[in-house]
């Protein structure tokens, strides 16, 4: 017996519906997962699975008014479907900024609130400037930007936005003069924030060490600069 499903032109719903025929038919033993996105909506799901892929998050497909997997953490749905969802943690597409980033640490508050609230930065100064960042521990985001300014900029606008109680910048020190502007201008700009200038000896070799997901060489040495203690920078 042969089963064939053309997937191409199918709705949301007819996907949510084929998934299940597929594994019931075939007997798929299929791995819960800790987040579940539950909704109809085409563009909401397309939106809620592009963040999360983005994330590097792993999730399952339901639908509103499912039973869910006991080892569920996070429900993603939309607020006209939220009254659906039988789970003590719920979040909806519209109470996810329209900034990625902060839509980013709304979803990792919801997953790990018992870790250590706190957002490192690490910075890997050069012709082109790596950026990491963690939030609670986890990798949040990374980027690889063309100049100084545009890194405190970007630096400025992620720590005044973000939740964090505790904020970490650390600068590798590889490119002195360049990580002296950004460690000033950052101290002058920034309040409640910690800034550390970090030996960034054995960060290159590092770097060239495969990661667990496909980053430039730049925002790997950034990866490794956030993660090492350096020296307090206090400012001129």
């Amino acid at each position: 017996m042969s089963l064939t499903l053309t997937m191409i032109g199918v709705t949301h719903l007819s996907y949510l519906l084929a998934t299940r025929i597929i594994a019931n038919y075939c007997m798929v033993i299929l791995v819960p997962q800790e987040i579940v996105v539950a909704t109809l909506d085409g563009r909401a799901y397309y939106r809620i699975t592009s963040i999360l892929k983005e994330m590097g998050l792993k999730f399952d497909n339901v639908m509103p008014g499912e039973t869910l997997n006991p080892s569920t953490k996070l429900v993603i749905t939309t607020e006209k479907e939220g009254n659906l969802i039988n789970h003590e943690k719920v979040l909806s597409l519209e109470e996810l900024s329209k900034d990625p980033y902060l839509a980013k640490e709304k979803i990792i508050d919801n997953l790990y609130s018992n870790t250590d609230e706190s957002i490192i930065i690490g910075i890997d100064p050069g012709k082109r400037i790596g950026m990491a960042v963690y939030y609670r521990q986890r990798d949040l985001m990374g980027d690889v930007l063309n100049s100084a300014d545009e890194v405190i900029e970007k630096v400025v606008k992620l720590i005044m936005s973000t939740n964090a109680k505790k904020k970490i910048v650390r600068i590798g020190n590889g490119e002195p003069e360049m990580a002296e502007k950004i460690a000033n201008e950052l101290s002058k700009r920034l309040r409640n924030t910690i800034i550390e200038l970090v030996d960034e000896r054995g960060t290159s070799s590092l770097s060239k060490i495969k990661p667990s997901k496909k980053v430039v060489r730049d925002q790997r040495s950034a990866m490794i600069i956030a993660l090492r203690q350096g020296k307090r920078y206090f400012g001129e």
